[in-house]
């Protein structure tokens, strides 16, 4: 694992701490869960992790009238940061990043979080940003339709990167606990068709969801790996 994995995983665990320390506070200090991860090494901008992350915890932890609340937050800040004519093409990608967390975050925490997150959301961007609200609602799905050699394919592949030397291991435990349908289910549709999909949010980036999501939901073995 290198050093800006390890970081990440360590700033993970520390967001995970601080919103399950405060399960009663209306209102989130963005701020200073943004600053618990390092900024990009190719920008002085920080990493869009942060938010991809905090969507993921948020919605384990129950909180997913926030994800408006935190959309508020960062469309605030770029649009101080950015000129009028530049901020919107910073907001797209981050709307769209925040959309793809809540529906990859949905397999591990619930699928009707993730539509109650969704739903937030999209009122947010609503009332924040009519306009971009309406492109968004233009996107098309970016599951396209797949074989089911290449949902495997691809499945496994993701699966492999993510528990690398313990991707037997887990398998085998799987196949034991469920007479291999936990497996199937897990490689072809939650991998294959689902998190593999890496073109809004990449494979370490959804790894490091998964690993988020299951240590605020306390499930231990399941982090661990």
């Amino acid at each position: 694992m290198s050093s800006d994995t390890t970081t990440t995983t360590t700033s993970a665990s520390s967001l995970s701490k601080i919103l399950n320390s405060t399960p009663n506070r209306p209102h989130l200090d963005f701020s200073s869960l943004q600053a618990l991860f390092p900024h990009s090494q190719a920008t002085p901008e920080p990493s869009p992790l942060w938010y991809v992350l905090t969507t993921a915890v948020l919605l384990s932890f129950h909180k997913e009238k926030l994800i408006g609340e935190l959309w508020t937050y960062l469309a605030t800040n770029i649009e101080n940061d950015e000129s009028q004519d530049h901020h919107q093409e910073h907001l797209l990608p981050a709307a769209r990043r925040i959309r793809e967390a809540c529906l990859k975050a949905s397999t591990l925490v619930g699928f009707p979080r993730a539509i109650n997150a969704l739903t937030s959301l999209n009122s947010s961007i609503s009332h924040t940003h009519p306009s971009l609200s309406m492109i968004l609602s233009s996107d098309q799905s970016l599951r396209s339709s797949l074989s089911t050699s290449e949902k495997s394919a691809r499945g496994m592949a993701l699966f492999t990167q993510i528990y690398q030397q313990h991707t037997s291991r887990v398998l085998d435990a799987m196949d034991a606990a469920s007479g291999g349908d936990l497996t199937h289910f897990a490689i072809n549709c939650i991998y294959g068709e689902l998190l593999s999909e890496d073109r809004v949010i990449g494979a370490l980036e959804t790894g490091l969801l998964e690993f988020a999501c299951c240590l605020a939901d306390g499930c231990g073995p399941q982090a661990k790996g």
